[in-house]
C-alpha cells in the first residue's frame, strides 16, 4: 500500500484542467520527495487513481527514455531502480541536493535547446531560461524551495552574474553573463 500525501493531491487538483503528463510527474516528484531522485511508478499510478481527473499513466511508457542526458521532446526519464523523473539522470547527479541556483541556470542554458510544452518554456541563446523552469528544476532535482530560488536569482542579478529579460509574459527570463 502506497501512502499518499494530501499536499500532493492538493497541488495536482489545483492544476488539473491544464496539467500535462510531464507536469503530473514533476508535481509528484516535487511534493512527494522521499528516498532519492524521481518517483516510483507505483506511486504515480496511486496518485493517478486518487485524483478526480483522468491521468493516462499508460502514456508514461511511450515517453520514457533511458538516456542519461537531456533529450529534446517531451520525454520522461528512467532513473536507477526503475524510478521515473521529468529530468535526466545526469541532472540529478550534477544538481543533487546542495547545488546552487546558478548551477541550475547554467545546466538549463547549456543543455535545453527548445521549448517543452509551450513557447513560454523556451530556452534561447538570446534571452536565456524562463524563471519558472529554473524554479521547477531547482525544486525537483536540487531540493531548492521556490523562495530561495527567487532570492538567489535576485542576488545573482545584483552581482551581475545573470541578466534578466522582461517580456510580455509575467515571468522574465534569465541568462548567465
Amino acid at each position: 500500500m502506497v501512502d499518499l500525501k494530501d499536499e500532493v493531491l492538493t497541488q495536482l487538483e489545483k492544476h488539473e484542467e491544464t496539467m500535462r503528463l510531464d507536469e503530473f510527474v514533476r508535481r509528484v516528484e516535487i511534493y512527494h520527495r522521499d528516498d532519492g531522485p524521481g518517483v516510483e511508478r507505483e506511486l504515480l499510478d496511486a496518485y493517478a487513481e486518487a485524483v478526480y481527473f483522468e491521468v493516462d499513466t499508460a502514456a508514461i511508457d511511450d515517453r520514457l527514455t533511458d538516456s542519461d542526458s537531456w533529450e529534446s521532446g517531451e520525454h520522461l526519464y528512467e532513473l536507477a531502480d526503475g524510478r521515473i523523473s521529468d529530468y535526466p539522470p545526469d541532472w540529478h547527479e550534477r544538481l543533487g541536493d546542495g547545488a546552487d541556483v546558478r548551477d541550475v541556470v547554467e545546466v538549463l542554458q547549456n543543455e535545453v535547446e527548445e521549448a517543452e510544452g509551450d513557447q513560454r518554456e523556451a530556452v534561447t541563446d538570446e534571452r536565456g531560461v524562463p524563471r519558472p523552469k529554473v524554479a521547477w528544476v531547482g525544486e525537483a532535482v536540487a531540493g531548492i524551495d521556490p523562495e530561495t530560488t527567487r532570492d538567489r536569482l535576485a542576488e545573482l542579478e545584483e552581482n551581475d552574474e545573470i541578466e534578466t529579460f522582461a517580456s510580455q509574459n509575467r515571468d522574465p527570463t534569465v541568462r548567465l553573463t
